[in-house]
């Protein structure tokens, strides 16, 4: 059972901890969320209220559930990834084979949910 597990997630580990898609996260995170981190804790240090607000209006827009931002962090961090190390197509080439198989994973668990909640809805005539 563990073996299955540490088979499974072995692809994605090795991906994730690549140095070049690390230093790529590191800024794509920065940009979306850690300037916003700064800006609330220079601006309280500092006493600029300016500063602590514009920086905790978007901390909180952050921790709203629901929020993409991850995605949108990770959609930037490829974007630096491919403008930084144009030659590592070895990572590009993994996230876009296991993003089809996630996608394709999702799709046969949906197609399987609606099959069930078809099967199970009263018909009435």
């Amino acid at each position: 059972m563990k073996r299955d597990i540490r088979e499974k997630l072995r692809p994605w580990l090795r991906a994730l901890t690549n140095p070049h898609l690390l230093i790529s996260l590191g800024i794509a995170w920065f940009l979306t969320n850690g300037w916003a981190y700064c800006a609330a804790g220079i601006g309280w240090y500092l006493d600029i209220p300016l500063l602590l607000k514009i920086g905790s209006v978007w901390l909180g827009i952050l921790w709203m559930p629901g929020t993409p931002e991850k995605l949108f962090t990770f959609a930037v961090a490829m974007g630096i990834l491919r403008l930084l190390f144009p030659d590592d197509t070895r990572t590009l080439a993994m996230i876009r084979r296991k993003s089809r198989q996630l996608k394709a994973h999702t799709k046969l668990a949906w197609q399987k949910l609606r099959a069930r909640f078809s099967k199970s809805e009263p018909k009435d005539k």
